[in-house]
C-alpha cells in the first residue's frame, strides 16, 4: 500500500537539509509573520517532549497560574517558530509593556507581556534564534523580530502542518498596503467591522468556513477575505496554508484534504490576461509568458511572472524599479522585458496599478469556485490565483474555474494549469 506521506516527509527532509545554507529571511514587512494563538489537536511524543522540555528550564519559581501562562506561551512560540521555520519569516514579538493592554491583536489571542518577554530572553540566551531587535516600520509599533538557528528550527518545522486556528467569524479584514498610502481617512478596519450580518461577503465567507471546518489538511484555518486601501479595493483570500513552500522544496503539493492526495489547477499568466480581457477586450494567446522571454531575451519564466505582476500592480514606474531592486532581480531584466511588453502587448499600460482590480477579479472567481464545491461537497482551497483540491475532482475544478472566468470576465477564456505532487 502507498505511504500517501513519505513523499512530504523526504521533501521535509531535505529542507532540514538547507536550513543552514537559507540564512535567516530578509528583514521586509512581506517577510514578518505574528505572534498568534494556535493548537495541535493531536501532538506527537517529541512536541510534547520538546514543550515539557522547554518549559520545565524556564518556568522557575513560578506559582501555579503564572506556570500555565507561561507554558500556554510556549505552545505559541513553538508552533509560530515552526511556521517561521517553515515558511522562511521572521516571528514579530512586542517586547514594550503598554502594547498587551492597547493592541487589540495581542488581547483577542490572550498573550501577555510577562511571559513573551521571559520566552524571548531564554530564546536568546540558549542560542536558539537570531534577534533583531525591535525597530519602527511604518503605521506599526516598535517590534523584535526572532528567527530559529537552523537545528532549532529543523526541530520545529514539522509541527506547523498539524496545526489549526481558531475559525473565530472574524473573515473579512482590512490590511494596510504598506507600500501606499490609503485613498482617504476613513477607518475602514472599523466599516468592515460594522458590515451587516446579511452583507453578500460575510454570508459567502461565512458559508465557506462553515463548511470547512469539518474538513482536514494542513495549517488548517479560516480562508479570509482580506482588503487592502478600502473595502472595495483589492479583496483577496487569504489562508496560511498557501505561504507553505512549493517552488524549491514541493511541501504544499504534497500535502492531502481528508487524508487524500491533491493537485492544484492554476490560472495561468492570469494578471496579463485579465488586462487584455477586461480593458482591450483582447485574448492574451496560449503562451503570453514564453512569448516575452523570447523578445525580450530573459531564459526564466519566473522573472517575467515577477516582472508583470510588479509592473502591474505598482502606481508608478519608479515604484515598480524599486520593488524590483530591491529583490535584486537585474536592471537589465527589467529593461528587457517592459520593451518585450511593449512589442507583444502594445496597448497594455503598466505602472497604473491595476494589479488590485485584477486581485478582486480573482478573489471573486476564486470565492464562486469554493461556493460552488460546497454545492457539490467539494473541499476548495485558495492558492493564490489557483486551487487546491482532491485529485479526483480535477475535472470538476477545471470546468469550474472557466465558468467562473466566464461569469466575472466575460471576454476571452482562461488557460489552465494542473500541479500534481511529484
Amino acid at each position: 500500500m502507498t505511504d500517501l506521506h513519505q513523499p512530504l516527509q523526504e521533501q521535509l527532509a531535505s529542507l532540514a537539509q538547507e536550513l543552514a545554507k537559507r540564512g535567516v529571511p530578509e528583514d521586509t514587512y512581506d517577510n514578518h509573520s505574528f505572534l498568534q494563538s494556535m493548537a495541535m489537536p493531536d501532538p506527537s511524543s517529541y512536541y510534547i517532549e520538546l514543550l515539557e522540555d522547554h518549559f520545565s528550564q524556564s518556568v522557575g519559581g513560578r506559582n501555579k497560574t503564572a506556570a500555565a501562562e507561561l507554558k500556554g506561551h510556549w505552545q505559541f512560540f513553538l508552533l509560530c517558530l515552526s511556521g517561521c521555520a517553515l515558511t522562511h519569516q521572521w516571528l514579530v514579538v512586542s517586547l514594550t509593556k503598554n502594547h498587551y493592554s492597547s493592541d487589540r491583536t495581542l488581547k483577542k489571542y490572550g498573550l501577555k507581556y510577562s511571559p513573551t518577554n521571559h520566552i524571548v530572553s531564554y530564546l536568546k540566551e540558549s542560542g536558539l534564534v537570531v534577534a533583531k531587535k525591535g525597530a519602527k516600520y511604518e503605521g506599526h509599533p516598535m517590534r523584535t523580530r526572532i528567527y530559529p538557528t537552523p537545528d532549532f528550527a529543523a526541530q520545529l518545522m514539522s509541527f506547523y502542518l498539524d496545526t489549526v486556528e481558531s475559525f473565530d467569524g472574524d473573515y473579512l479584514q482590512f490590511e494596510k498596503d504598506e507600500d501606499r498610502e490609503p485613498v482617504d481617512n476613513n477607518d475602514w478596519a472599523k466599516t468592515m467591522k460594522g458590515l451587516p450580518k446579511d452583507h453578500r461577503d460575510k454570508v459567502d465567507m461565512n458559508l465557506i468556513n462553515e463548511f470547512l471546518q469539518a474538513q482536514q489538511w494542513a495549517c488548517k484555518g479560516p480562508v479570509r477575505l482580506k482588503y487592502k486601501q478600502t473595502p472595495f479595493h483589492g479583496g483577496r483570500l487569504y489562508t496560511r496554508y498557501q505561504q507553505l513552500p512549493d517552488k524549491h522544496f514541493k511541501i504544499r503539493i504534497n500535502t492531502l484534504i481528508n487524508g487524500e492526495p491533491i493537485c492544484e489547477v492554476d490560472f495561468s499568466a492570469n494578471h496579463l490576461r485579465l488586462a487584455m480581457a477586461v480593458l482591450h477586450q483582447q485574448d492574451a494567446g496560449d503562451t503570453p509568458y514564453e512569448d516575452l522571454m523570447e523578445l525580450s531575451g530573459v531564459d526564466d519564466r519566473s522573472l517575467v511572472k515577477a516582472f508583470m505582476t510588479t509592473a502591474m500592480g505598482a502606481s508608478s514606474k519608479q515604484g515598480a524599479q524599486s520593488s524590483w531592486n530591491r529583490r535584486a532581480l537585474g536592471t537589465e531584466n527589467f529593461v528587457a522585458i517592459e520593451e518585450a511588453v511593449g512589442k507583444r502587448y502594445s496597448e497594455l499600460l503598466l505602472f497604473d496599478d491595476w494589479g488590485f482590480q485584477a486581485q478582486n477579479l480573482e478573489g471573486a472567481m476564486l470565492r464562486e469556485v469554493m461556493l460552488r464545491g460546497i454545492e457539490k461537497d467539494i473541499v476548495v482551497l485558495p492558492v493564490h490565483d489557483a486551487v487546491a483540491v482532491q485529485q479526483k475532482h480535477e475535472s470538476w475544478a477545471m470546468d469550474a474555474m472557466s465558468e467562473a472566468w466566464d461569469k466575472h470576465v466575460g471576454f476571452g477564456r482562461a488557460r489552465l494549469k494542473v500541479d500534481k505532487p511529484i
